[in-house]
């Protein structure tokens, strides 16, 4: 059932609330060397004996190379900065060492978290399962819709790919502003379906733009929103990506359930900021709130537009803000705001521009990056809507 990290005593507590015998290993290359050997190990139980930090190194090393693997961490006096650093390090529950109902309850909430894992990974086919792509930043004027329509644009033209784009802005979203496309079909379609919405039906609501490429409209009704829930949403993006290679999401500056639910989907997130603070600042609580969740840190791809602009920072103060690269950075163009009054965009009209060029080799990078699991599309964050 699990595998106790700690010392003998304190694992026969544990023993004693779950009901069950525990194998046991008293060090870091035990653990490593019992899971290796144990691949269907879902829970880790690491007592209080355990330094917070040697707790916190296996947990950043599991939550990768194997995310289903749940870990729960006991300590003596359990404090809100300890819960902070060992979340933020993927431990999923924490617990008081002498709370045996509670530490009962925490295994069963993270065998639950895994064996959703499990039958996601299950149930995800081995070929045919799209790619997707979600635009976020939790500022608005970013020029998130400008990103989105011109990157599902460069896939569109980049070979054999069938793309569509998802404007799940659901109150004010601008895509088909943008691409000067009349709303007789949207989301707000999508009302009403909730456990109906199949592929026939996901198809039903797209809108055809350009060779290779359909749209998926917000509602034309702000008020629609509400009525579109995170399980409406996400039973759309999955009929989606059954039918098409990459699904490109251009969402609202916030998270809210859909865009969660998108996040738990996606493949790969475009967070965009821009040369100023609140800019910055606001990039800066997304990767904070991105660590907490669990989203890998290798599918933050972070993007900086208008990274010509002489406003007293620089590309390189962004980078040592974020501690990390920003490889894709569009340059600042009257050309851009023109090519949305048009309704086309950029990539199409002037693919040889710059922006154009920083957007296309965004694309191929995303396209790189793509060819590795299939499956990486499984977050945690069930784990956290399921707690409490």
């Amino acid at each position: 059932m699990a595998v106790y990290f700690g010392d003998r005593r304190s694992a026969e507590r544990s023993e004693f609330a779950l009901g069950t015998e525990l194998a046991t290993v008293e060090s870091p290359q035990a653990l490593d060397a019992y899971l290796d050997e144990a691949p269907d190990e879902q829970l880790i139980i690491i007592g209080p004996d355990i330094a917070l930090a040697a707790a916190t190194e296996r947990a950043e090393r599991y939550r990768v190379v194997r995310p289903s693997l749940g870990i729960v961490l006991t300590r003596q006096r359990p404090d809100l900065s300890a819960m902070t650093q060992a979340m933020r390090a993927g431990v999923r529950e924490v617990v008081a060492a002498d709370d045996t109902v509670e530490l009962a309850a925490a295994c069963r909430r993270s065998l639950a978290v895994s064996e959703q894992f499990r039958n996601v990974a299950e149930q995800a086919p081995a070929s045919g399962r799209g790619r997707l792509i979600v635009v976020f930043a939790s500022k608005g004027g970013c020029g998130k819709t400008t990103v989105s329509t011109n990157l599902a644009t460069a896939f569109a033209q980049s070979g054999n790919k069938k793309v569509c784009l998802v404007d799940f802005d659901l109150q004010f979203g601008d895509v088909g502003i943008a691409l000067q496309l009349e709303p007789t079909r949207s989301v707000s379609d999508a009302i009403g379906m909730s456990g109906g919405v199949d592929d026939v039906a996901a198809s039903s609501l797209v809108m055809h733009y350009r060779p290779n490429l359909d749209v998926l409209l917000a509602p034309p009704r702000p008020a629609d929103a509400e009525f579109i829930s995170a399980d409406v949403a996400g039973d759309l993006l999955e009929g989606l990506l059954r039918q098409y290679d990459i699904v490109v999401v251009d969402s609202p500056p916030a998270f809210n359930d859909v865009v969660l639910r998108a996040f738990d989907l996606a493949d790969e997130y475009v967070l965009i900021t821009t040369l100023d603070m609140p800019s910055l600042k606001s990039l800066k609580i997304t990767l904070d709130t991105l660590e907490v969740l669990g989203y890998p840190r290798s599918h933050w791809n972070v993007v900086l537009n208008r990274s010509d602009s002489r406003v007293g920072l620089t590309p390189d103060d962004v980078e040592r803000a974020i501690g990390m690269p920003v490889p894709t950075r569009i340059p600042s163009s009257i050309s851009v705001p023109s090519s949305i009054n048009q309704g086309v965009t950029l990539v199409e009209s002037a693919p040889r521009h710059p922006v154009s060029r920083a957007i296309s080799g965004l694309a191929e990078l995303l396209d790189s990056q793509g060819r590795g699991d299939p499956k990486a599309g499984i977050r945690r964050h069930l784990m956290f809507t399921k707690r409490g």
